[in-house]
Formats: C-alpha cells, sequence, structure tokens
C-alpha cells in the first residue's frame, strides 16, 4: 500500500509539473533556436537562356547599336538585367546603365561600376562595356565565380556617356573628336560647327599638319605651329575655324574645376565648359552616381600608356590602398595588346610622389564629393607606333625648316576592328579583379540565451567594410554598430535581441552598409520537443507501469 501511495504521489507531482511547466517550455527558448541566414548565399537564377551574340560583331557600335544590344540583353536575360535611362546627350540620344545583378535577390548588395566614352574618339571603350556584360551573362551559371559576383553584387555599366560624340566618329569618321557636341560659335559669325575639319585629299584620314624650325642643321626641331586638314566651308577666307565639339566632358565635374590640366578656352581640346556639371551628360552620371555608393569603379579611356587614380590637393595619390591596386593591376595587365605596345597600369607614381591635379575630373570628383576608394581612371589601349615614322609623311623639308604630315590618329586612340576581340581578351582578368575589388560581408552568427554574436569578416582583394556596419532590424532600427572591418580582419559583435524579437514566427536583422550591402540573417525557433518534455513523459510512463506491475500481482 505504500509503495501504491508514493507512485500515485508522485505522478500527481509530475503531472502537476508538466502542467506548470509545458506550456512554457513548448516554444523553443532564444537558447534553443536554430539561425537561418537566407541571403548570405542568395540561390542563383535558374540559366533558361543561350549564350548572347553581339548583334553588331566585328564592328565599332554607333549609338543606334548600343541601343539595340541593350534592348537585346534585357529581353534575353530579364532576371539578370535592369536598364535605366539616366538623361540624354545635348542632341537627345539616351544615356543608359544596364544594371546586372540577381533579381531574385532583394536586399540591397554591394556595387561597383563601369562608365565608357567620356570622349568621342575612344570608341573602343564601347566595345569593352558591352564585352564585359556579355561575358556576364554567358557565364553566369556556367562558372561560379562570375555567378557568386552577380549574385552577389550590383554591377552597374554605363557604355557610353558621350553617344554624340560617337555617332560622329563612327559614322563620319572625325577620329580627332574629343568632346562633346555641345555648338559653339568658334568665330562670332553668329553660325555654329560650320566650319570643321575636312578630308581634302579623300583618304579616309583627317590629317594634322606639324610645322618645325631650328636655327641650323646641327640643331633639334623646335615646333613653332600644327593645323587641321580642311577647307573654307563657309567662304570667309578661313579654314576649320568653326569645328564641331565644346567640352571635355573629363574636365566638367566639379572637384577642383578649372585648376590644372583644363582649359579656360573654348577652342582648346581640354576645355571645362562654362560651369561645373554644365553639360547634359555630366549631369546626368552626376544624379546617378548621387544614388549610390561604390567602394571602386572604373572609368574607361585610352591614348596614353599610363591609369589614373584621384590625387590630394597636394598632388599625391589619394589613399595608401590605390598603391596596392595600382601594384595588383601591374601584375595582372599584360605587356602589350596587339598593336599596343607597353602597357602600364600608372606613370610609376609610387605612394608620396608628386602629380598633376586634374581639374574638374571624374576620378577626383567620385573619390571627394562620393566617397568611392578606388576610382580608376583605366586607359585601356595605347598605340605607341601610331606616332612613329610609319605614320608620319615629311612634306617639305630642308636646313631649317620642316612639314610634316601625321595621319596616325585612327589607331593613336582605339585599335582597328579587327583586333577588338583581341584587345578585350587581354582586358578580361582587370574587369574580373573590379569584381573582386568590390568588398562584400561574410557573417557567422551564433546565439546563446538572447545575446546574438555576428563574426565578420570582408571578402575583396583589397578592401574593407570602408565604414561602420551596421546591424539592424527589420523595422529598420539600429541595433548595435561595428567599427569598420579592415582587409583581411575579422571581428566579432554581440547584442542583445530586442524583448519583441518573435522566433517563432522568424526574426530578420540586416548586416552591413551601403558599400558591401547588407546580408540577411533570420533567426527562427527549432521546433522540436523540450528535454525537460521527454524527461517528464518517461517520468510519468516509469510510474504508470509500476502501478500497472503492483496491481497486477495484488490480483
Amino acid at each position: 500500500m505504500i509503495l501504491i501511495r508514493v507512485a500515485i504521489n508522485s505522478a500527481i507531482l509530475l503531472l502537476f509539473l508538466s502542467t506548470m511547466i509545458l506550456p512554457i517550455l513548448g516554444a523553443a527558448t532564444p537558447s534553443e533556436a536554430t539561425i537561418d541566414v537566407h541571403s548570405m548565399t542568395p540561390k542563383s537564377v535558374e540559366r533558361t537562356w543561350d549564350d548572347v551574340t553581339l548583334i553588331y560583331e566585328g564592328v565599332f557600335h554607333d549609338p543606334v547599336m548600343v541601343d539595340e544590344e541593350i534592348v537585346q540583353f534585357e529581353n534575353s536575360v530579364p532576371n539578370l538585367i535592369e536598364t535605366e535611362v539616366l538623361g540624354q546627350s545635348y542632341q537627345g540620344r539616351n544615356i543608359t546603365s544596364i544594371r546586372v545583378t540577381n533579381e531574385d535577390s532583394t536586399t540591397t548588395k554591394a556595387k561597383t561600376l563601369i562608365v565608357a566614352h567620356h570622349h568621342g574618339r575612344e570608341q573602343v571603350t564601347v566595345e569593352a562595356a558591352l564585352r564585359f556584360i556579355q561575358r556576364l551573362v554567358n557565364l553566369y551559371g556556367v562558372d561560379d565565380t562570375i555567378t557568386n559576383y552577380v549574385d552577389t553584387e550590383e554591377i552597374f555599366v554605363i557604355p557610353t556617356l558621350n553617344p554624340d560624340a560617337l555617332e560622329r566618329v563612327v559614322n563620319e569618321g572625325d577620329y580627332w573628336l574629343r568632346k562633346n557636341l555641345h555648338p559653339f560659335d568658334n568665330d562670332n559669325d553668329g553660325l555654329f560647327d560650320e566650319d570643321t575639319w575636312d578630308d581634302v585629299n579623300g583618304d579616309g584620314e583627317i590629317s594634322r599638319y606639324y610645322e618645325y624650325t631650328r636655327t641650323s642643321p646641327s640643331a633639334n626641331w623646335v615646333l613653332q605651329n600644327y593645323w587641321y586638314e580642311g577647307i573654307d566651308d563657309d567662304g570667309d577666307g578661313e579654314a576649320n575655324e568653326d569645328e564641331i565639339g565644346l567640352v571635355d566632358l573629363n574636365r566638367n565635374y566639379e572637384t577642383y574645376f578649372g585648376s590644372g590640366g583644363s582649359s579656360s578656352t573654348p577652342t582648346d581640346q581640354t576645355y571645362h565648359g562654362e560651369s561645373a556639371f554644365s553639360e547634359p551628360e555630366t549631369q546626368a552620371f552626376r544624379d546617378f552616381a548621387l544614388q549610390h555608393r561604390f567602394a571602386a569603379a572604373y572609368s574607361l579611356h585610352t591614348g596614353i600608356n599610363a591609369t589614373y587614380m584621384p590625387t590630394d590637393v597636394f598632388g599625391r595619390i589619394a589613399d595608401p590602398v590605390q598603391i596596392n591596386v595600382i601594384n595588383d593591376l601591374n601584375e595582372i595587365l599584360p605587356t602589350s595588346f596587339n598593336n599596343a605596345v607597353g602597357y602600364a597600369a600608372s606613370k610609376s607614381l609610387e605612394e608620396g610622389e608628386l602629380a598633376t591635379i586634374l581639374g574638374g575630373g571624374w576620378d577626383d570628383w567620385m573619390f571627394v564629393a562620393r566617397d568611392c576608394v578606388v576610382p580608376m581612371t583605366f586607359e585601356i589601349y595605347h598605340n605607341r607606333s601610331a606616332d612613329t615614322i610609319d605614320t608620319l609623311e615629311v612634306l617639305f623639308q630642308n636646313d631649317t625648316y620642316k612639314l610634316e604630315d601625321w595621319t596616325g590618329i585612327y589607331e593613336y586612340f582605339t585599335p582597328d576592328k579587327e583586333y577588338i576581340d583581341e584587345l578585350w581578351e587581354g582586358l578580361i582578368p582587370s574587369f574580373d579583379y573590379l569584381l573582386d575589388l568590390t568588398p562584400r560581408l561574410q557573417v557567422t552568427p551564433s546565439i546563446l540565451g538572447s545575446i546574438v554574436s555576428l563574426s565578420i569578416s570582408v571578402q575583396s582583394t583589397q578592401l574593407g567594410s570602408i565604414t561602420y556596419v551596421d546591424v539592424m532590424s527589420s523595422q529598420d532600427s539600429s541595433l548595435i554598430e561595428i567599427y569598420p572591418v579592415d582587409y583581411e580582419e575579422t571581428k566579432t559583435a554581440t547584442f542583445e535581441l530586442p524583448a519583441d524579437a518573435n522566433l517563432e514566427e522568424g526574426y530578420s536583422i540586416f548586416v552591413g552598409n551601403d558599400y558591401t550591402g547588407y546580408i540577411e540573417v533570420i533567426l527562427t525557433s527549432e521546433s522540436t520537443i523540450n528535454l525537460v518534455l521527454i524527461v517528464t513523459i518517461v517520468g510519468v510512463a516509469i510510474i504508470a507501469l509500476v502501478l500497472v506491475t503492483v496491481w497486477m500481482k495484488r490480483r
């Protein structure tokens, strides 16, 4: 009888405890929460498209062709491509941005940028930009590295910032044209652009004539003057006095506007315009850039054996990490591209060495006004052989006077069309480098009780998080700020879950900043039977078994 009473009292006690405690323990406590990290490795888009072939291969694209290629990209791969018309050129042509990213992943991602073709005669930069987009969409779902870049970054490409000049260079063969097509009355006759250069001899080139003198046959030649091939189009007795083109777009930005490397004379090739952002082309880019934050970006150019970083007010490279990037590119880039001889990523500019401040340049504005850490004016082509004896013809020479005809302008800034793809193949590693340079966060979360711990590092070739890393709730309230995470550094941060965090429904936190993008970490409850519940059920079962056994023996 005593045994039965003890068993009954124990059963009653356990049932009471189960009744009081189990409702509390039925839901997992924070210490038992599992961690689901949905957006750290976003699910890739299912590839349903064939490789995209350029509509126009083996030629230089004019603005109409560029627009057709953009439409084809968007129609062929809508889950990766989004286009936006940023504005219009002076003559009303579209300036378009193409964003390449995994559209199924909606959190803000790290952003990177390539803008091509500030200068008309550098039209091969348009070809590189189009082939870069083509490479991304064709290797997505095929190459794991490219797929990851597109999944975790927003890659913006502007194929031409100067479409008016592109039209004239490609379709009218004006290979000297550098500036935009803002009309200007150079000779104050009430007419605009009415007397520009002409191909008088019909050889398909606009010659540039150089006039030299020297004091004796043993002295060096001294350049006295130069002028372009042309005729008196407007019958005023002068030739080429009102050429087409006005503003150098890469001198029209606000930072250091009007200072070194630019000109206030409208007829000069580096004329900066009446004021900063006076031109619709640079206005369109400015308004676009103000909406985004880029850690690294390329502006594509040609024509000199150098690649430029921004400078500080003393003419020094502005940030030490830029030296590291230059060194990386010196290793990555080939020493030559087909008929381009001797490529280098910089003019051997070392940290602390003085350089010339570029007044109104893109890279300085991106660095100063938009806090872009590595805005690189990336010169992708230079043909040193184009200014050699092969393209120079001496028209007249005596002991003290010489007149030369230079026709090498075409391949000086842009290779012949047969070399476009070869040039691009050599550039591919440097374009991939930009994607790898763009900083993206890696987050490893854990939780103990109500305390969440985050281990944070940055995936990038040279860059850290740039600024503070913010941990935010889904209601956009900041839970904790973490000091910037440097390159090759891991930081751990802890914070307490808010009292209203509902783990049963899933509680989201977002980790990142405008440079790195944000990773969504979702904390969810674990739907498992509590250990105490298991012990209680087992205990009740044992007691019931004892009671049944005793009762059977009594019978």
